[in-house]
């Protein structure tokens, strides 16, 4: 008896399904393979186009896959190099990130800042000055060679290409200088340098706050107190009317842009705060950290200089100086600070104030009739109801 052909559904024999099954299989894997060809042939350029959209939008794992792809076409390639440290950099790996852009340095070492930048920022003293500094003179560079193009732009009706901004000039000179004012004080020569740097970071961009508020740091560093007040009144004046208008609502919210009305990061802004307070400027002090407590009002630092800065005043704000350091006392606890010096000065500060009648605080409990009952016993505990 021969043997028999079962039918399926469709009326094909098995042996004509698994022939069917073979020969899709084998069209799949074609299908596979030259999508996989294809891809392969993304140039680098494009694959680190991807991989540096991806890192704006946080997306760290997909644009690693794409740097990976673009190293393994080209190991050398400057721009993977950079854009990978820049990967790790956001990955929190400084050390790979370190390799990279040494890496670039090797394959280019005389042209392109940004890797001279990076590195700046990831070494410190000397080393970091001497990369800094190898940054700023291709950034000069650079800019000499945007000039001229834009010379010759014009003359034909074109655009040149974009070149290093006078920003990015100030901020790596104002980055040499904060090095020899910190880690490289007491090197030789380098009051002379820091002072160079200063004044070429103001001259590179006299719009740049930080230039202007670094010079002022100097000049107090040189109890050059009179210069100080002018250095730290120029910078301040460059973004805090900005932020005042946008808090008093006199500006188009739409098109307001923080970051350009103010490129100085909180921390900053209070060094602003802690430099008036030190020249005297105490009304212009008081308003920069009213601006800091609206963004956020559980920094105890924030309270404290309003405190000092009211207990400079003298008696006649003895109330105000009360009501801040009562309420920094309270932040304090709150938030577990673990800066025993400032609680210390606060405490210290209150009970030389003594007992007063006090301000009311945001949240309506009224400070304490003396210094002593606003020390903390413990850490871990809530403030004391008054």
């Amino acid at each position: 008896m021969g043997k028999k052909n079962f039918k399926k559904k469709g009326g094909k024999t098995l042996q004509e399904r698994k022939k069917e099954l073979k020969e899709a299989s084998k069209a799949l894997g074609r299908q596979n393979a030259k999508k996989s060809e294809g891809a392969s042939q993304y140039t680098i350029d494009q694959l680190l186009d991807k991989a540096e959209e991806l890192i704006d939008e946080f997306n760290y794992e997909l644009a690693q896959k794409f740097c990976q792809r673009a190293l393994e076409q080209d190991a050398d390639n400057v721009r993977a190099l950079e854009t990978s440290g820049v990967l790790l950099l956001e990955l929190g790996n400084t050390e790979a990130a370190k390799q990279c852009f040494g890496r670039a340095v090797e394959v280019c070492p005389d042209k392109g800042y940004s890797k001279y930048m990076y590195l700046g920022q990831l070494f410190e003293g000397a080393q970091a000055v001497e990369c800094f500094q190898k940054g700023i003179q291709l950034m000069l560079k650079e800019k000499e060679e945007k000039q001229a193009q834009e010379v010759a732009a014009a003359c034909r009706g074109a655009e040149s290409d974009e070149g290093p901004s006078d920003r990015d000039i100030s901020s790596a000179y104002c980055s040499v200088a904060e090095i020899y004012l910190t880690d490289l004080c007491f090197e030789e020569g380098a009051e002379q340098k820091c002072e160079e740097s200063v004044e070429n970071a103001v001259k590179s961009d006299p719009n740049n706050p930080e230039a202007h508020q670094l010079k002022a740091s100097f000049l107090l560093s040189k109890e050059r107190t009179e210069e100080a007040k002018e250095a730290i009144k120029n910078s301040v004046s460059l973004w805090l009317p900005q932020l005042q208008a946008q808090e008093e609502g006199t500006v188009d919210d739409e098109n307001f842009d923080p970051v350009e009305a103010c490129p100085l990061s909180y921390p900053t802004r209070m060094q602003a705060a802690k430099i008036l307070v030190e020249v005297g400027e105490y009304e212009t002090a008081g308003e920069v950290l009213e601006l800091l407590l609206d963004e956020d009002e559980d920094i105890p630092d924030v309270w404290y200089m309003l405190g000092w800065a009211n207990y400079l005043q003298g008696a006649d704000y003895a109330a105000n100086a009360r009501h801040y350091l009562s309420k920094a006392n309270k932040v304090y606890t709150k938030v577990k600070h673990k800066d025993e010096e400032l609680l210390k000065h606060i405490t210290e500060l209150l009970k030389e104030l003594g007992p007063g009648e006090g301000l009311e605080d945001d949240d309506g409990d009224e400070d304490a009739e003396n210094g002593d009952q606003l020390e903390i016993e413990s850490s871990d505990e809530e403030p004391m109801d008054q």
